[in-house]
C-alpha cells in the first residue's frame, strides 16, 4: 500500500444510509494494517538525535600471544572481535581479529594471524578499512568451512544492510582471496516492497537473487539464477570493503524479471490473447477489489517488440459463474516513464500500482493506488464498481558514496492531504525531517483511460519542502 496516508473508503449511493456508513467504516478498518495514518495537518516532528555511539571493549578472550603480535603490530588499535578455524590447512589454527582504532568502534580493520611451529602468532594478512567513514556500521569475522567471513551491518543504507565478504585459499593458492559475496535487504516501506537477497560467486560467476514473500504479498519465494563476469583475482589485502567495488555482483534486478508468483487462468489468458495480440504479461496480481472471497486480477500487458502500442493496465471482475468480466482498461501505463519496472498488487480491496526507475540521478518510484466505488447513475446498466484513484506516493533516492538523500511526498486524494518527508544518511546516521499540508481535492480521477504520468499531479507529487 502507499504508506503514510489513510485513505477512507470511497463513497457510495447516498440512498445507502446507516448501513453504507457502516460498510464503510469496516472497509477502513480492513485497510488500516496497510495504511499509515495521516490524518489532519501536523507540525513536523523534530529530527531523533543519533544514538550515542559506544565503544566496544577489547576483546577479552584472544589468546595472548595473538594480543601480544597485534600489540606490536597496531599499537594503537585494540581487538573488539575474532574467530579461530582453519582457512588453508587442517593442522594449524588461524585468527580472525577485528581490530579498531583506540576510542572508536568504526573504521575498522581485519587481520588474519597464523600460528608458528613454537605456537607463537604472527600478523599474516590486513584487509583495508572496512566501511570507511560509516560511524554506525559495525564489522565482524568469522571462519568457518575454510573460509573467511566479514560481516558489515550497515543499519541506514538504502540499497542492503547486510553485506558479507568471503575469503578463501582456492586451487591450492597461497594468496587470500574474494571468493563471494552476499547481501540481503529487509522490505522497506515502498508501495509494493520484498526483503531482497542476493549471493554471488566471483569464481564461478554464478549469481542468486531471491525475493521473500511479505505480509501484503504473501506469493511464494521467487528466485532468478543469472551469470556475470568472472573477476580476476582479488586479494584480501587489497580489497575495498564497499558495495560500489561489487557493483555487478550487487546490482539488484527488476521484480518483472523474476518469475511471476502465479500464473493467470485461462480465461484471462484467452482475453490478453485476444485483445492484445501478440503481447505478453508484464505483472499480475490477484485478490478482492470489490468483496471479500473473489478473486479479481490486474494485468499489466506490455505491447509486443516494434508494437506502436502502450503497456497497459487491464483489470478483470470474476464474476458468480466463474467467467471475468473487464472492470477498467487504463491509458498508457509507462510512456511518461520508458522502461521503467511496473509492479501491481490487489490487497485489502486496494490497488496499487507501483513505477521504478533508475538513471545517473538516482532511483526514482511512483505508486498509485486505487479503491472500488459504486456509480451513482440509475440510469446506467452497469452496476459493477469503478477504480478510482486515491491516492500517489513518489520515492527519489540519490547516493553519493555512503551517503544517501531521500525524498518522499504521499498525497491523500480523498482528503487532500499531504506529507513531505525528507530522510539524509552521512556517515552512517539517519536524520528524517516531515512536513504535514493540504492540497485541494479533486475531482474524481478514474482508472479507466487513466494516463499514469505523476506530472499531471502536479500539487500532490510537487518536492518543494526545504527543511
Amino acid at each position: 500500500m502507499i504508506a503514510g496516508m489513510n485513505f477512507p473508503a470511497p463513497a457510495t449511493s447516498r440512498d445507502d444510509g446507516r448501513a453504507s456508513r457502516a460498510r464503510r467504516l469496516a472497509a477502513l478498518a480492513a485497510t488500516a494494517a496497510l495504511l499509515a495514518a495521516c490524518g489532519t495537518p501536523r507540525p513536523a516532528a523534530p529530527p531523533p538525535a543519533p544514538a550515542p555511539r559506544h565503544e566496544l571493549p577489547t576483546d577479552p578472550t584472544l589468546p595472548p600471544a595473538a594480543a601480544h603480535a597485534l600489540g606490536l603490530r597496531f599499537p594503537s588499535m585494540h581487538a573488539i572481535g575474532h574467530s579461530a578455524g582453519h582457512l588453508q590447512v587442517d593442522d594449524a589454527d588461524d585468527l580472525a581479529v577485528v581490530l579498531a582504532p583506540l576510542g572508536m568502534s568504526s573504521d575498522a580493520v581485519v587481520a588474519v594471524l597464523v600460528t608458528g611451529a613454537g605456537g607463537e602468532y604472527r600478523v599474516a594478512d590486513v584487509s583495508k578499512v572496512v566501511a570507511p567513514g560509516c560511524e554506525t556500521c559495525t564489522t565482524t569475522a568469522e571462519i568457518a568451512h575454510k573460509t573467511l567471513s566479514v560481516h558489515v551491518s550497515r543499519p541506514s543504507d538504502p540499497e542492503f544492510e547486510r553485506v558479507t565478504y568471503q575469503f578463501g585459499y582456492r586451487d591450492n593458492g597461497d594468496v587470500l582471496r574474494l571468493v563471494g559475496v552476499t547481501a540481503a535487504q529487509p522490505a522497506g516501506d515502498d508501495p509494493i516492497a520484498h526483503s531482497y537477497a542476493i549471493s554471488a560467486d566471483v569464481m564461478t560467476g554464478t549469481k542468486l537473487d531471491t525475493l521473500d514473500p511479505t505480509q501484503a504479498d504473501p506469493a511464494r519465494r521467487r528466485e532468478l539464477r543469472s551469470s556475470i563476469a568472472i573477476r580476476p583475482r582479488i586479494a584480501f589485502d587489497a580489497f575495498a570493503f564497499t558495495p560500489q567495488s561489487l557493483e555487478p555482483e550487487l546490482q539488484r534486478r527488476p521484480l518483472s524479471a523474476f518469475e511471476p508468483s502465479e500464473a493467470l487462468p485461462a480465461a484471462a489468458t484467452t482475453f490478453v490473447r485476444s485483445r492484445f495480440p501478440g503481447a505478453t504479461v508484464q505483472s499480475r496480481s490477484a485478490g478482492p477489489l470489490r468483496t471479500d472471497g473473489v478473486r479479481d486480477f490486474a494485468v499489466v500487458v506490455a505491447p509486443s517488440a516494434g508494437g506502436a502500442d502502450d503497456t497497459t493496465l487491464v483489470v478483470l471482475y470474476a464474476q458468480p459463474d466463474g467467467s471475468l468480466k473487464v472492470g477498467a482498461t487504463s491509458g498508457p501505463l509507462a510512456r511518461a516513464c520508458r522502461g521503467c519496472d511496473i509492479q501491481v498488487l490487489i490487497a485489502h480491496k486496494a490497488l496499487v500500482v507501483q513505477t521504478t526507475s533508475a538513471d545517473a540521478a538516482g532511483t526514482h518510484i511512483v505508486g498509485w493506488q486505487f479503491m472500488a466505488f459504486s456509480k451513482d447513475n440509475k440510469d446506467s446498466k452497469d452496476k459493477s464498481p469503478a477504480l478510482r484513484l486515491v491516492g500517489v506516493r513518489t520515492v527519489n533516492t540519490t547516493r553519493s558514496g555512503g551517503d544517501s538523500h531521500r525524498y518522499v511526498n504521499t498525497a491523500n486524494l480523498v482528503t487532500g492531504d499531504k506529507l513531505d518527508v525528507i530522510e539524509d544518511v552521512s556517515h552512517g546516521h539517519r536524520n528524517r525531517v516531515e512536513r504535514a499540508s493540504k492540497v485541494a481535492v479533486r475531482p474524481l480521477i478514474l482508472l479507466a483511460g487513466f494516463a499514469f504520468d505523476a506530472g499531471k499531479l502536479d500539487a500532490e507529487t510537487r518536492r518543494d519542502f526545504t527543511p
